[in-house]
């Protein structure tokens, strides 16, 4: 059952909650937007991860952050990261009241994934996050491999061609909009590895999908592990590196893949947590 509801403090956020006709699981899933994407993600992606998730028997909730899509600008101000928190929190209430679900899966593309990892800190009641694109820092394989990309563009005569013809083309002496700066808001690498140090504690599964959009900051397999070269990774944190695949997935094949990956994983880590909180509930 596929149904929209709008909840919220102020009755201002909107979204559609998946409740399948039989629940295997009291760990839910929530899709987090990215950006000024609103509910059903890049290319519809949200929603076709939650019909899919439906169909094993597992409860998701995408919904717009305020002020995004369909949901009213209004909640608390401040940082968009805590104003994110105070709705996903929200949206957590709203599950556990409505369909007694006990856990929640975060998952969530960019700035998504950001917001995810930060709900995560605050909020015992998640188990799960899964990001794509989500925080990186650069390293010195990271450095060298970003020289090697470079001069391999500069050696090829198709990137001088295009310069040419930049060069040669009618200048349009119009004023075009100026290149933003980085609205992303990565912690810092301290405070980052301290937060995955509270994760590998506490027992938080992680699934860190990187794509070929996120070069800038992230190129090469091993990186998540050199980022944090003291932290001994567990097999609760897993890596996915898809460097042929861009940031948002636009090639339906990509997409396939994608969720291919997080549905299996969904899949394993609701089913884990629900076993645990019975094992715990009867000790």
């Amino acid at each position: 059952m596929e149904k929209p509801i709008v909840f919220g403090e102020a009755d201002h956020l909107f979204g559609i909650v998946n409740v399948p006709d039989v629940v295997t699981s009291r760990t839910a899933v929530i899709m987090l937007t990215a950006g000024m994407l609103h509910h059903v993600g890049s290319f519809r992606f949200h929603v076709l991860l939650a019909r899919q998730l439906e169909e094993l028997g597992l409860v998701s909730l995408r919904f717009d952050l305020s002020g995004i899509g369909e949901s009213l600008a209004a909640g608390v101000a401040g940082r968009s990261l805590d104003r994110a928190a105070t709705e996903v929190k929200q949206a957590i209430d709203l599950l556990s009241e409505h369909h007694q679900i006990e856990n929640v899966i975060l998952f969530g593309l960019c700035s998504g994934a950001d917001d995810g990892w930060h709900v995560a800190k605050l909020d015992s009641r998640v188990v799960g996050l899964a990001m794509i694109d989500g925080l990186g820092y650069s390293t010195k394989m990271h450095q060298r491999l970003g020289w090697i990309e470079k001069a391999r563009r500069l050696s090829a005569p198709s990137y001088w061609q295009a310069r040419l013809r930049r060069n040669v083309s009618p200048k349009i002496d119009v004023e075009t909009l100026r290149t933003g700066s980085d609205i992303r808001e990565f912690p810092s690498r301290e405070i980052a590895q301290q937060d995955l140090r509270d994760f590998i504690d506490r027992g938080l599964n992680i699934l860190a999908c990187y794509t070929g959009g996120a070069k800038d900051y992230y190129n090469y397999a091993e990186q998540f592990y050199e980022m944090f070269p003291t932290e001994e990774i567990p097999s609760s944190v897993e890596i996915a590196f898809l460097p042929s695949m861009d940031h948002v997935a636009l090639l339906k094949e990509d997409r396939r893949v994608l969720l291919d990956l997080f549905r299996a994983w969904m899949l394993k880590v609701a089913h884990r947590s629900t076993r645990v909180g019975k094992e715990v509930a009867r000790t």
